[in-house]
């Protein structure tokens, strides 16, 4: 179309008539009807849902080492656009950056209805208000808005993997191992801020199991009141060494392993992992499977690469004994990645998008909520539970949209079921926010409880689990959890493109760190995106004190 076309006469501005109208005038001087319909400004072509501070992707780039009083904090906003929602924000030294942050947005509205009110924590440094990321020097500071739910400690800074995805950077050139006495001391700092109790220890690095004293460690943290530990592990060495997997198996009851598990595909072993680890992944999920150690398959899922194997890992976790759960997290740029375009990636609604047509329709994202403590975009959680006539159905669909919006209090009119004791629902809402809480899953000690008071009071016609739920049948149910019961998460973790203020302030998983003068944690995707933080971990400062490694023969 020529400049002189219509489109080009739209987008042009009309002179401004006597009156700030424009367009002709009637005989009798009043605005014609043409004139009416032009006065004013155009929409903008988008739905702004939130105004939100961010950070600059390209001055990071430029600059990774600046000091972090010093990284511009931006104004800006999530706009709906085409179908897809987009992180917009203006820089002084860039103009108006943007970029992809969720692919549906349909999702991302289901996703923010389901919140909750978040638990107080004890701040690192009383009286710090220094904004994100310098604040977080201190570790946690006034402002932050919810608690320690997973504590991360990366024990390690070696591994026996050279992956082409590690968020860590970690390979085997790295020998650091961090002395179990520095991780207690950082353990019992959060314990204390905790008042008294963790919920979740995640010992992580490198790959975590190559600590040479492993099995002490573990023996420490049983003394300590620390409800669940998870270990995340690649599998080499629980697929070769025995010993590992007897001394997992020893700890069961509070140890629940986190097994990088990327798809069905040698593609996609090989885009992640460097090679074609199915064999090793498959060995060491049948390890763990015979010893009834609660797994969960960690999905690191790209666009192009492996985001069409979903469905497979899902499918993988519901055939086998004991996989209580998976974790697909969309790549995200941290550590060694590849290149990951910040216009067109996978993300978390993404996803959950990706679940339906995958399964057969068997999990969609219906059957997922967003974790109702966390921030609304940063996990989302749904239970899968095979019931007596052996057909799966999520916590969703066995109580109803409705029925367990009403159960966590999240609508207007509370709970709808005047009749039911004030107790009753209390102890409802209890376990069901305990279920969907990101330290839960079906190795935590109190799922036992949990699963019987949501299988006695919401009706769920799970027969076979409420018989089992009675006192004195908790090693049955434990079993029959481990046979008919899968949680899914999706976990999208967020790097310089998709950095939210809020999301960092309300973030539950922090990083175990160390300043100067104490102990302290930070948020996750925090750690991750600005090295000053990254050098705080403990494994950063593990050359200090270098032990040796467990090496496999």
């Amino acid at each position: 179309m020529s400049e002189d076309g219509p489109e080009a006469g739209a987008r042009r501005a009309a002179p401004i008539g006597p009156k700030g109208s424009t367009g002709a005038r009637t005989a009798e001087g009043r605005p014609g009807r043409s004139e009416s319909r032009a006065a004013g400004m155009p929409l903008r072509g988008d739905r702004i849902r939130r105004y939100v501070n961010a950070f600059c992707p390209r001055c990071h780039d430029e600059q990774p080492l600046r000091p972090l009083a010093q990284v511009p904090r931006l104004s800006g906003w999530l706009a709906e656009r085409d179908g897809q929602v987009w992180l917009e924000r203006g820089c002084e030294a860039h103009g108006l950056v943007r970029t992809l942050y969720d692919e549906e947005p349909e999702i991302l509205d289901w996703l923010e209805t389901w919140t909750a009110p978040t638990k107080a924590h004890t701040p690192d440094t009383p009286g710090s208000f220094t904004p994100a990321p310098g604040g977080y020097l201190g570790g946690l500071g006034e402002m932050q808005t919810q608690h320690t739910c997973i504590l991360l400690e990366d024990i390690v800074e070696s591994c026996n993997l050279r992956c082409p995805t590690c968020f860590t950077d970690s390979s085997p050139d790295l020998k650091g191992a961090v002395p179990v006495e520095d991780v207690l001391a950082n353990l019992d700092q959060r314990i204390a801020r905790e008042n008294g109790r963790l919920d979740v220890l995640m010992l992580s690095g490198g790959e975590p199991t190559l600590h040479p004293e492993l099995a002490r460690l573990l023996a420490e943290v049983e003394r300590r009141d620390v409800v669940r530990v998870l270990v995340n592990t690649n599998g080499v060495r629980l697929a070769r060494d025995p010993a590992l997997a007897d001394l997992l198996a020893r700890h069961r009851e509070r140890v629940e392993v986190y097994l990088q598990y990327d798809g069905v595909t040698a593609e996609a072993s090989r885009h992640h992992r460097g090679a074609d680890l199915r064999r090793i992944k498959a060995d060491a999920l049948g390890v763990l499977s015979e010893r009834e150690i609660f797994t969960t398959l960690t999905m690191t899922a790209a666009l192009d690469v492996n985001d069409g194997e979903i469905g497979d890992v899902v499918q993988v976790a519901l055939d086998t004994p004991f996989v209580g759960g998976v974790s697909i997290q969309p790549q995200f740029g941290s550590g060694r990645s590849g290149a990951i375009d910040p216009m067109r990636r996978l993300t978390h609604t993404g996803v959950l998008a990706r679940l339906g047509p995958q399964t057969g329709g068997r999990v969609t994202w219906r059957d997922l909520t967003s974790l109702p403590c966390s921030h609304p975009h940063c996990c989302s959680v749904g239970y899968l539970v095979r019931d007596d006539a052996g057909a799966w159905r999520s916590l969703v669909s066995l109580l109803g949209e409705d029925r367990l919006r009403q159960h966590l209090d999240l609508v207007s009119n509370r709970i709808a079921d005047q009749d039911i004791p004030r107790q009753v629902r209390a102890a409802v809402k209890e376990s069901l926010l305990g279920l969907l809480s990101e330290q839960s899953s079906l190795s935590h000690p109190r799922v036992v409880d949990l699963w019987r008071d949501v299988c006695e009071q919401c009706d769920l016609g799970v027969s076979s689990l409420l018989r089992l739920a009675l006192p004195g049948r908790a090693k049955a149910l434990r079993r029959m959890l481990g046979e008919r019961a899968v949680r899914i998460t999706v976990k999208p973790f967020m790097d310089m493109s998709t950095m939210l203020e809020e999301r960092l302030t309300q973030c539950c998983v922090h990083v175990g760190t160390r300043s100067a003068s104490q102990d302290q944690c930070a948020p996750f995707c925090a750690v991750q995106a600005w090295p000053a933080l990254s050098a705080q971990r403990l494994s950063a400062s593990a050359g200090r004190a270098r032990l040796p490694m467990v090496t496999l023969t």
